[in-house]
């Protein structure tokens, strides 16, 4: 990724932008940038480093650029380097207390600015690497590395947690088990290989059709499960039909191809005083999945 340093500063502050372009590495980019541009920069995560040059008399006014700034840095950070009034303490005070990673002093000496945002520039690469670790950390515990959604180890997280607060807001509560029909013998002709990818193309036509507040997750072998909140028995139904028709629907294997003739069974259960945890909702929706599979697939079984 190339460095994109930004600049921003007063009218009277322009020679100083076109000095510390002369100070940028050759393999990054350098702006001269509105508060407005900046701030667009800093919430899309796409500026490494921004040079705020407080100058101007007093430098008071100017000042007021990095306090807007901050406000889009305390949820977005960015590395600030402040260049302030070499004769004026209270400037650099004030910078740092406004959140500037670090200050330098103008009149500018081009060594130590050019040496101060080597340094930002390498503490932003740590950042960013840390973040990508941390995400990737994430997604190794909570995601399923076959289909992408979330696995049972998050599932048995979120669903406890649902069940209280459906209860505590007496709310409804519903859970859809879903399980692919006859992927074994597409396994056994095809290999687990392409039975993988058959999974990974069902698991993604689903997530694709249930609500950004429900969670999906693999819940084992070919077994999806689906905990919907706030979500009553009727409308649990007729998201639940929609989901059998989808999956019949899906492409399986190359683009042209057609509907690729794999299908799945629901069986769907909302939360109810005999459901003491969540182990006894997902039984009951469980069983009710087997009452789909009985009953010729392809179709959604509602609990008891």
């Amino acid at each position: 990724m190339t460095d994109r340093i930004g600049f921003v500063g007063s009218d009277g502050a322009l020679s100083i932008g076109e000095a510390v372009r002369g100070l940028i590495p050759a393999d990054a980019t350098f702006e001269m940038l509105t508060v407005g541009a900046a701030k667009e920069l800093i919430v899309s995560h796409r500026l490494t480093v921004l040079i705020v040059a407080l100058t101007g008399l007093p430098w008071h006014e100017p000042l007021q650029r990095l306090l807007e700034l901050q406000v889009a840095g305390e949820e977005h950070p960015i590395a600030v380097l402040a260049l302030v009034p070499r004769a004026d303490p209270e400037a650099l005070v004030r910078a740092f207390s406004l959140g500037a990673a670090d200050v330098a002093c103008l009149p500018m000496d081009a060594n130590e600015v050019r040496a101060r945002m080597a340094i930002l520039v390498r503490r932003r690469h740590a950042a960013f690497a840390k973040a990508a670790e941390t995400r990737a950390a994430w997604r190794m515990a909570v995601l399923d590395p076959v289909t992408g959604l979330h696995n049972r180890h998050h599932l048995d997280t979120v669903l406890p947690l649902a069940i209280d607060v459906a209860r505590d807001a007496r709310r409804p509560l519903a859970v859809l088990m879903i399980d692919l029909d006859a992927l074994k013998p597409f396994n056994d002709r095809w290999g687990h290989a392409a039975g993988d990818r058959v999974l990974r193309t069902v698991a993604e036509a689903l997530q694709s059709s249930v609500r950004p507040t429900d969670t999906i997750a693999r819940y084992g072998g070919d077994e999806i499960v689906v905990v919907m909140p706030d979500t009553d028995h009727a409308t649990a139904r007729a998201i639940a039909a929609r989901l059998v028709d989808v999956v019949a629907q899906t492409r399986i294997g190359r683009a042209g191809d057609g509907p690729g003739g794999i299908t799945v069974s629901i069986g769907l259960a909302t939360l109810g005083e005999q459901d003491g945890d969540s182990r006894a909702l997902l039984c009951r929706a469980d069983d009710a999945l087997y009452a789909a599979k009985r009953a010729g697939r392809n179709r959604v079984a509602e609990a008891a």
